[in-house]
């Protein structure tokens, strides 16, 4: 195995590749741009697919508004009207969701990350990215938020974040990746999936959780007709739960797995868009507006750090 790091440009953005030689598996991150993920290609047998489903130019990843890719903190999805209350204080985030309603996907988003780290060794190769918060507006905390790539041998592709509160007092902080993705050239309509829930959060017309519901769906269950803007509290037996994804035509599986526990990712999001050709599947350390209900919240102490991993594989 032999694996290297290189950057190259996107236009007026450099990017850095990291792939293996040998099977062609590759991950291209854009760190000016949030430390998108704009391209992973992971090969099953004789065939090398690209499983995410990015804005093809730079100009359309710079504008992208429905968070291709990106990565969320201090929170996921939305908090309505951008208000918040933690430890007796009220707080107001910017309200930067499309209708201007909601405060929505964090403060990270679009931010230039610095480049803190690249490593290629015989078994596996990463990028560890930065991005320092510093007392925006309704957030007056330091966080430095960073995030590490790594494609190992093997095939998988990992996701790690860690976020230290570089301040005296705690903080809420919540974690979420948001990546949309794809098999071959099929439509949702041809695969299968299954989701390691049985509970589902039951939302208001403002997307807005309200309480949480009994969730029975088959495993697998065919994605046909089916139509996805959910969030789920995950089961999980031990330490891990996996989402798997399938093509029966092209015998191939894509698994999506998620640290679970105490501090770790026990929601995911499943959300299937209009045009019906990728399925975003998004592992969440907590609930939609968990800033408000607490709901999977972790409070990040001063000096304290939180963190947690997503791998991707195909089989």
């Amino acid at each position: 195995m032999a694996f290297e790091i290189f950057k190259q440009q996107f236009g007026d953005l450099t990017e850095y590749v990291v792939q293996e030689s040998t099977t062609g598996n590759r991950f291209v991150v854009v760190p000016e741009l949030g430390g998108v993920v704009r391209q992973l290609s992971l090969r099953k047998g004789l065939t090398l697919f690209s499983v995410l489903k990015t804005p093809p130019t730079p100009e359309t990843l710079k504008h992208d508004t429905e968070s291709a890719s990106e990565l969320l903190f201090p929170f996921a999805s939305r908090i309505p009207e951008g208000k918040y209350r933690f430890l007796g204080k009220d707080y107001q985030l910017a309200k930067n969701e499309k209708n201007g309603l909601n405060a929505i996907h964090g403060l990270v988003r679009k931010q230039h990350f610095h480049l803190e780290e690249q490593l290629a060794h015989a078994d596996h190769a990463s990028i560890k990215l930065s991005y320092l918060i510093d007392a925006p507006e309704g957030y007056p905390f330091q966080v430095l938020f960073s995030i590490r790539y790594t494609l190992h041998s093997d095939g998988r592709f990992v996701v790690s974040f860690e976020a230290l509160n570089e301040g005296s007092e705690p903080c809420p902080a919540m974690f979420g990746w948001h990546p949309y993705f794809r098999l071959g050239n099929e439509d949702v309509e041809a695969w299968k999936i299954i989701i390691p829930s049985d509970q589902i959060v039951t939302f208001d017309s403002n997307q807005i959780p309200t309480g949480v519901a009994h969730f029975h769906i088959d495993k697998p269950a065919l994605l046909h007709r089916k139509v996805f803007d959910n969030c789920f509290i995950v089961k999980s037996n031990g330490p891990f739960a996996t989402t798997e994804l399938m093509s029966e035509n092209q015998d191939v599986t894509l698994s999506v797995t998620q640290e679970t526990g105490e501090g770790k990712f026990n929601h995911l999001v499943v959300y299937t868009p209009p045009e019906r050709d990728c399925i975003a599947i998004e592992a969440l350390t907590a609930n939609v507006d968990s800033f408000n209900t607490g709901d999977g919240l972790y409070i990040l102490p001063g000096g304290g750090m939180f963190k947690g991993e997503i791998v991707v594989k195909l089989t």
